[in-house]
């Protein structure tokens, strides 16, 4: 009963909680549009968040965006009902090079991954969660239907990036999970607008990617305080960080995953600032690579019989 008053009086009833990717994504999720005239469309490699308040999702697609779209979570080898569907209402498109990122806010989420008693509860203590956010110095105070749109949307897993920009003398290193590479080989990512990094990455239009290591979970989390700093002290950083190859900015091993993008293009969409860019080199490889997913859906997994093993306390 202590503990269920603390909850209450806290919040943060929906998690976001960090997990080997190769792990949860071996078991396989397809992202559906549904409402369109000529029938559901897979958009699982053509999606991404690109604002948190409000939050706002991008689709990438061909289509003409209707009033009455819906984004489903499905197991991808099983007819079952799926584990979460979130009712779009347009926002307005971004052009890329082929298509169109088509802007949408959520309306309404319906989750499955908890019984509809425990799912209560959770969105008890969100509302609580987002009720107390300014007084517990929560910059971003998202609204309680925005926290239980994004954890329905975060059973998809988000793998981490260690991000390395830098214009001039100054450069930085933090780590991003707000990112998507599309179907058509453009690669996103949506950094919040207060972040000093955004006048570097402006500046310069060029990004090294790393992908964050699993086993480094403590440090790269610590690297998440460069999202308020202008520049970084090698000395300093909780893992050691080299060049990358072709722009010479901040990346990790070259044994690990490193992409370097030109930007073609930014918008501020709320919240955010979202660059939009091209892959021009790439070497290593991902290998147990950090993500975030949903609490809830590794609770789904658990009584589910699949194995899914959290880096840090449930």
């Amino acid at each position: 009963m202590r503990r269920l008053l603390s909850l209450l009086r806290s919040g943060k009833g929906l998690r976001q909680v960090p997990v080997a990717y190769g792990e949860v994504s071996k078991l396989g999720l397809r992202v559906m549009l549904r409402g369109l005239p000529g029938g559901p469309i897979d958009v699982s490699e053509d999606h991404c968040p690109v604002s948190l308040r409000p939050l706002v999702l991008g689709v990438a697609g061909p289509f003409v965006a209707q009033r009455s779209l819906w984004l489903e979570i499905c197991v991808a080898d099983a007819e079952a009902t799926p584990l979460a569907r979130l009712a779009l209402k347009p926002r307005g498109t971004v052009p890329l090079g082929q298509g169109a990122l088509h802007l949408f806010g959520v309306e309404r989420t319906i989750n499955r991954c908890l019984p509809p008693a425990a799912l209560a509860l959770r969105y008890l203590l969100a509302w609580q969660n987002a009720r107390t956010a300014a007084r517990q110095g929560d910059a971003l105070c998202m609204s309680a239907a925005d926290l239980r749109a994004l954890n329905a949307y975060y059973i998809v897993a988000k793998p981490v990036f260690l991000v390395g920009v830098g214009h001039e003398d100054r450069m930085n290193i933090f780590p991003m999970d707000l990112v998507a590479r599309l179907s058509s080989g453009e690669q996103l990512l949506a950094l919040r607008a207060t972040s000093p990094s955004v006048a570097l990455m402006e500046a310069s239009r060029h990004i090294a990617m790393s992908s964050a290591p699993a086993e480094y979970l403590e440090a790269v989390y610590a690297l998440g305080r460069q999202h308020r700093q202008a520049s970084f002290d090698p000395a300093a950083l909780p893992l050691q960080v080299s060049r990358s190859p072709l722009f010479g900015l901040p990346a990790l091993d070259p044994q690990q995953l490193v992409r370097e993008l030109r930007v073609d293009r930014i918008e501020r969409i709320g919240s955010h600032v979202l660059f939009i860019g091209r892959v021009v080199h790439e070497t290593g490889r991902a290998e147990q690579q950090l993500a975030h997913v949903s609490g809830m859906y590794v609770e789904w997994l658990r009584r589910h019989q699949h194995r899914c093993e959290v880096l840090a306390p449930l």
